[in-house]
């Protein structure tokens, strides 16, 4: 067993990094994580062990055997498991409360717009063979932070409602989002998408309504990217139609073999043949936008979702880096209160490196590898460009030295 007595000597500055303003006790005592004193003395007591367990990897023995060590708490395994099942809707409130101070922070603007990106992943708990929590978070490319979040189970299906829109937002999500009815609601709230969809992902027809032929289209572009305006079939009788520009970027041939030698394999595994359509689909990247064709051309549109990338790289530190795919639980409250823990830790501990990205992604579509003339692409680093780095704070340490 290894206690890590280093935790008690950062946990002032740990604390200052909490949302501000959040009563801990006041919250802990509404949502039932803290109803009496015993061998718990306070709200902050139970969260320092719900940081140790869930924010450090401890055990439930080895955070016991530590908060006794230093003074902290003298309680069982026992005990700990439900009080951190009972404290899981309150961790919930502590991450939820921590991205949206984190949201108060200005944030950067591309030609009036603010770009956010909506993407899930999954979780599994100890022998599980499939997926047993999913992550949908929302991240703000300008201020490298996310800026929602929402912890379900397998249930939790990804879709473009995930997030809260506000006008001038633009959002950028993969083919999995390309869903007819979640479409229309982020125009509603005066919000634009950029969304990957595939050749069966929606029913497409002609702005007047007739059958549309996708694979013909695709076979009439005469340039590597193009765009023709799609009517989209939402199952319901609207009072106007939903037109949408469909972004069509011809793939390089290496991307092309790439893509259909997945598809082939991926068939053979299951035993049957590919669909040629999927093959042909495979030398083309679609995107579906709502944004205006006077102010933002196809290539604009094909680099705007460049940057959709940066939020895989999140999801990178927050397994890789902070540990979150290391699901010790399988009780489902344990599991939430180990997870949302996590997450208090990752953010606290993203806030204090204090990633600040300074180059652009690499090339835009044109020879000279530039943003368009007149709007500023300089929000996010690309991982493939040689002149890529990341500006770290000085004091930018492992989480542990930090609680």
């Amino acid at each position: 067993m290894k206690i890590r007595p280093e935790i008690l000597d950062h946990w002032p500055e740990v604390r200052e990094r909490l949302p501000a303003g959040f009563d801990l006790e006041a919250t802990a005592r509404l949502r039932g994580a803290f109803t009496r004193v015993r061998e718990i003395k306070n709200a902050e007591t139970l969260l320092r062990l719900a940081l140790a367990y869930g924010g450090l990897g401890m055990s439930l023995r080895e955070t016991c055997a530590w908060a006794e060590a230093g003074g902290i708490a003298r309680l069982s395994d026992p005990s700990l498991l439900e009080r951190l099942c009972k404290a899981a809707p309150w961790l919930g409130d502590i991450v939820a409360a921590l991205i949206a101070e984190q949201t108060k922070v200005p944030a950067g603007r591309f030609a009036g717009y603010r770009l956010r990106v909506l993407d899930g992943t999954s979780i599994c708990h100890p022998g599980a063979d499939r997926t047993s929590w999913r992550l949908h978070v929302g991240y703000d490319l300008a201020t490298a932070q996310i800026d929602q979040l929402e912890l379900t189970d397998i249930h939790g299906a990804e879709n473009l409602q995930r997030l809260t829109y506000t006008p001038g937002d633009i959002v950028l999500a993969d083919r999995y989002y390309a869903r007819p009815r979640d479409l229309r609601p982020v125009i509603d709230a005066g919000a634009d998408f950029i969304v990957r969809t595939g050749w069966n992902s929606l029913r497409l027809l002609q702005t007047n309504g007739e059958p549309f032929d996708l694979f013909a289209a695709l076979a009439a572009q005469q340039e590597q990217e193009g765009e023709v305006q799609v009517r989209i079939h939402e199952g319901v009788t609207a009072a106007t139609p939903l037109v949408l520009r469909l972004v069509v970027r011809r793939k390089d041939p290496q991307q092309v073999e790439a893509e259909q030698t997945r598809l082939l394999k991926a068939a053979s595994k299951r035993g049957k043949q590919p669909d040629p359509r999927s093959l042909e689909a495979a030398k083309y990247i679609l995107l579906l936008t709502s944004l205006p064709a006077t102010t933002f051309a196809p290539a604009d549109i094909l680099a705007l979702y460049r940057f959709r990338w940066q939020i895989e790289l999140a999801f990178k530190r927050f397994k890789s880096l902070a540990g979150l795919d290391n699901l010790p639980a399988k009780k489902p409250e344990l599991a939430q209160a180990w997870l949302y823990a996590r997450l208090i830790v990752a953010i606290i501990a993203e806030q204090i490196a204090g990633q600040v990205p300074d180059s652009p992604p690499s090339g835009y579509g044109n020879p000279t590898g530039q943003p368009p003339i007149g709007k500023s692409f300089a929000l996010a680093s690309h991982e493939d460009s040689p002149d890529h780095h990341l500006r770290r704070h000085p004091r930018a340490t492992a989480v542990a030295g930090r609680l």
